[in-house]
């Protein structure tokens, strides 16, 4: 009975351990959103709060997709229109992403993929979709990019900067996987999610959708942009 009492306790002090982690890190993104932080102090908190996170994840067994999902169902990196000016965009910040810098990390260029529907895809939707559905605009699932562990969520949230957004935390080399103007989420902090697995909804815009998206790495102290169309097929 001892030992089973032991056990219990033992799981309940690192389940709220880890809440704690998520709750640092929840404040964290808030502080920096709000501009209630400078960048030095930042700084601070992410050198202080990453390496938290890669600790405990320790036991989650969350490695890498070798493959990375496209965040949209449906579509892949070819129906992306603006992808030359993305990867421009990733490669002219590769080493200041702006992320410290609260509300301007929400406006950078190599944030929103616009997805359009190929002329192929155009056509099968003629064919299987009926007259009256033609003109109706779904929302599209927006899907976890790898395996990760969902760390912050915010919702309630679509009038303002960013929207609804969520983060994903791979641990494998610190991923950091960010999704903003969300139209709904399904998912809440501390939720392990594989490659491929609904996190939530974007609403349509003409001819395609829009989704704010980007994969930071963290290291040697900073983050830095990761060009993920290099991993997806």
């Amino acid at each position: 009975m001892k030992k089973i009492i032991f056990i219990l306790s033992f799981l309940f002090i690192c389940s709220a351990a880890f809440a704690d982690v998520l709750d640092d890190w929840a404040d964290f993104e808030t502080s920096l959103r709000k501009g209630g932080i400078s960048a030095a102090e930042a700084e601070h908190q992410a050198k202080k709060n990453v390496p938290k996170l890669a600790k405990f994840t320790e036991d989650k067994n969350i490695s890498e997709n070798k493959n990375w999902v496209f965040p949209v169902s449906g579509f892949s990196k070819t129906n992306v229109k603006n992808i030359k000016k993305l990867i421009s965009a990733m490669s002219d910040n590769v080493r200041e992403t702006k992320f410290l810098d609260g509300l301007e990390f929400l406006v950078q260029p190599y944030l929103r993929l616009e997805i359009k529907y190929s002329k192929e895809q155009i056509k099968e939707r003629g064919k299987n979709v009926s007259a009256d559905d033609k003109n109706k605009k779904e929302e599209a699932d927006v899907l976890a990019a790898n395996n990760a562990i969902v760390i912050y969520v915010k919702t309630g949230a679509l009038n303002s900067a960013g929207g609804n957004a969520v983060w994903l935390y791979n641990p494998s080399q610190n991923f950091f996987i960010y999704y903003g103007i969300l139209r709904t989420v399904d998912v809440k902090a501390g939720d392990i999610v594989s490659a491929g697995d609904k996190i939530g909804t974007i609403r349509p815009v003409k001819k395609g959708y829009e989704l704010n998206f980007a994969v930071l790495m963290y290291g040697d102290d900073e983050f830095t942009l990761f060009n993920y169309f290099e991993e997806m097929l």
